[in-house]
C-alpha cells in the first residue's frame, strides 16, 4: 500500500508541474494572440563589441596610461590584419592569372604534340634507319660570342669556382 501512496503522490506531482510550467510559459495560444517583438538590429553589434572587449582590453593595464597614449603593438596587429588580406587577394588573383597561362601552354604542348605524331606518321622509311631511337634537339649556345676563358673568367670574379692549392695525400 506504500507503494501505491508514492506513486499516486508522484502522478500528482508531475501534474501540478505541468501545470505550472504552463503558467510560466504564457501558453502556446498566448504567442500567436500578443505582440511579437522584432528582432533588434543592436544586439549584434552590442555581441562584436564586447567579444572585442574581452579579446583586446580585459586583461590589459592601462593603470600607467592616464594621459591615454596609442599602443603601437595594438596598431601594427590590426594594420597587419588588414595588409595580409590585402595581399592575400592580390596572390590569389596572380596565382589564377598564373594558373591560367600554365593550361594555356600545356595546351599548346598538345597541340603541338599531335601534330608531331602526324609527320613522324608520314616518315616511315626514315625510322628503320635510326638506331637511337627518339632524336634529341641540339641545345642553343647562350654566349655564342664569348670564350670559354671569358666565361671562367667571370665564374671566378662571381665566386662559383675557386682554384685550390694541390695537395699530395
Amino acid at each position: 500500500k506504500k507503494g501505491k501512496k508514492k506513486k499516486g503522490e508522484k502522478k500528482e506531482k508531475k501534474k501540478k508541474g505541468k501545470k505550472k510550467g504552463k503558467k510560466g510559459d504564457g501558453g502556446g495560444g498566448d504567442e500567436e494572440e500578443g505582440f511579437k517583438l522584432a528582432p533588434s538590429t543592436f544586439i549584434p553589434g552590442i555581441d562584436e563589441a564586447s567579444t572585442n572587449y574581452d579579446e583586446i582590453w580585459k586583461t590589459r593595464d592601462e593603470t600607467d596610461n592616464f594621459q591615454q597614449k596609442y599602443d603601437a603593438e595594438l596598431i601594427k596587429e590590426l594594420k597587419r590584419v588588414e595588409v595580409e588580406q590585402e595581399v592575400r587577394t592580390l596572390v590569389d588573383q596572380q596565382m589564377r592569372d598564373e594558373l591560367k597561362l600554365l593550361k594555356e601552354a600545356i595546351e599548346r604542348d598538345k597541340g603541338k604534340k599531335g601534330k608531331k605524331g602526324k609527320k613522324s606518321g608520314k616518315k616511315k622509311g626514315k625510322k628503320k634507319d635510326k638506331k637511337g631511337g627518339k632524336k634529341g634537339k641540339k641545345e642553343k649556345d647562350l654566349t655564342p660570342d664569348r670564350t670559354i676563358e671569358s666565361l671562367y673568367e667571370e665564374l671566378v670574379k662571381e665566386g662559383i669556382l675557386v682554384q685550390y692549392p694541390k695537395v699530395k695525400i
